[in-house]
């Protein structure tokens, strides 16, 4: 507690100094998320309790943030953040080779943002943005398919990637960004207040040397992604991006090239969108050659005269898998986007799967194909409601027969399962907000007869300044 205060200090002196001194204005602000999340069966169906009980846990993000303003071309932005957890069991953090448990995750202090914008220098049509940044809201790169999340290892804590992106602005309605982006599994370009756990194990524990792990190995890249307005109702995307994946425990050293296309079409009440994404590359000791195909298309209409105004969309996801019989590896890689996208439950049970490939991070959306249906209603004012429901096949059988998850495939059928899923939100007043999820997976013949349905429940308090 007294070295967050002593930070919050610091902040504010920091603010008022540069407020006084330079800025011609500035926007502080504050956040606090209070979430409590309920697994049950969640990340080895029920196969492995030992290792994976259930979760019952509570977490606390803060954030504070400010936002300096110079001048018309140059802002700065800094936001500083933590997110305690509390189990209730039976789960319990492990630490130092699962030799100490805690119910307590005290977190870090940590520099979540920090970045300059500077805005066509010397009349020169291109923006920049400099330092540790998101790609969400409106610097979302599509819906996030590939770019999304640049630490994934702690959960929705963070989001940044240490970045130096440039915008060419071509004309209106036609710019590319050029970005380059680094990684670390954890930080070291910043530092953090009140270090926190120490784990010998870098193989799959939760902190490294006294940090938080955000990535499995670490991680360089670059991309280049056009965002064109053809007309009124059709938007293209065309990019490029390359990742180099560091040798890890495990897992050999790569790199991976994708090629990719976003599309939306959107006439009135109709909309059509669409990603095609095309991956090759090759791990650098061995040499064997990477080959992945991605995509997902969905079709939505909104019915805007009828009681509720319900929004109908349908969709299909497809994510190639990994051929067991050779030595190619055909499996989709997610890049920067592992988080949760079509829904939360199934990263987690990825996991036993994937970690000899993307290691023990939830969500390598990897070996999927999906037909999703969801309806969106609005039943009352500043509220509204999500069902939605997906149905999972494996695009590979599994050859997984050794091992903590050995029991949880059957090594032969490719129907993952049914997922349903329920997502409330409300906003009280313009402050506060709140959110109720709950999702079921009955698993399918992709996996044993020995698993069991799992189930997710989330809700959410958060209140912005």
């Amino acid at each position: 507690m007294k070295e967050l205060l002593r930070l919050l200090l610091v902040f504010n002196f920091v603010i008022s100094f540069f407020s006084l001194s330079f800025a011609i204005e500035h926007e502080p602000g504050a956040s606090l998320r209070l979430r409590q999340e309920i697994w049950d069966n969640v990340v080895s169906l029920g196969t492995a309790r030992d290792i994976q009980p259930d979760r019952n846990f509570f977490r606390l993000r803060i954030q504070l943030w400010d936002n300096v303003k110079f001048n018309e071309n140059l802002t700065a932005y800094v936001r500083l953040a933590t997110e305690p957890k509390y189990y209730s069991g039976p789960y319990e953090l492990p630490l130092n080779n699962r030799t100490n448990f805690k119910n307590f995750d005290q977190d870090e202090v940590i520099i979540d943002n920090l970045y300059f914008d500077i805005k066509k220098p010397f009349n020169i049509p291109i923006n920049f943005r400099i330092g540790r940044q998101d790609f969400l809201g409106k610097d979302m790169y599509g819906e996030g398919f590939l770019i999304l999340d640049g630490t994934p290892g702690d959960g929705s804590r963070t989001f940044y990637f240490n970045a130096l992106k440039a915008t060419v602005l071509i004309v209106d309605g036609h710019a590319i960004d050029f970005v380059y982006v680094s990684n670390p599994k954890t930080d070291q370009y910043l530092p953090s207040l009140h270090p926190a756990y120490y784990d010998t194990n870098t193989a799959g524990r939760a902190y490294i040397d006294h940090k938080k792990r955000l990535t499995a190995s670490n991680e360089r890249g670059f991309w280049i992604y056009g965002r064109h307005k053809i007309i009124d109702w059709l938007n293209i995307e065309p990019y490029y991006i390359y990742k180099k994946e560091k040798e890890y425990t495990g897992i050999p050293e790569s790199y991976i090239n994708t090629f990719g296309l976003r599309a939306v079409f959107k006439i009135s009440d109709f909309s059509l969108r669409g990603e095609i994404a095309k991956q090759t590359g090759k791990y650098e000791l061995s040499g064997n050659r990477i080959s992945g195909l991605g995509g997902y298309a969905f079709a939505g209409y909104t019915f805007k005269n009828c009681p509720l105004t319900p929004n109908l969309e349908i969709g299909y996801l497809y994510l190639s898998g990994d051929k067991v019989d050779t030595n190619k590896n055909e499996g989709f890689n997610p890049l920067f986007s592992r988080a949760p996208q079509w829904n939360e439950l199934l990263i987690y049970t990825l996991v036993p799967e994937t970690s000899t490939k993307g290691g023990p991070i939830p969500g390598y959306w990897t070996n999927i194909k999906a037909l999703i249906a969801n309806l969106k209603i609005y039943p009352i004012k500043n509220g509204d409601i999500k069902l939605s429901y997906q149905h999972f096949w494996a695009d590979e059988k599994t050859n997984i027969t050794s091992g903590t998850y050995k029991e949880m495939f059957s090594n032969n059928g490719k129907n993952r399962g049914d997922l349903w899923a329920i997502i409330g939100n409300y906003k009280f007043n313009k402050n506060l907000d709140g959110m109720l999820q709950i999702e079921y997976f009955e698993p399918g013949n992709f996996y044993s007869d020995k698993t069991k349905s799992a189930a997710f429940i989330r809700w959410q308090l958060q209140y912005r300044l």
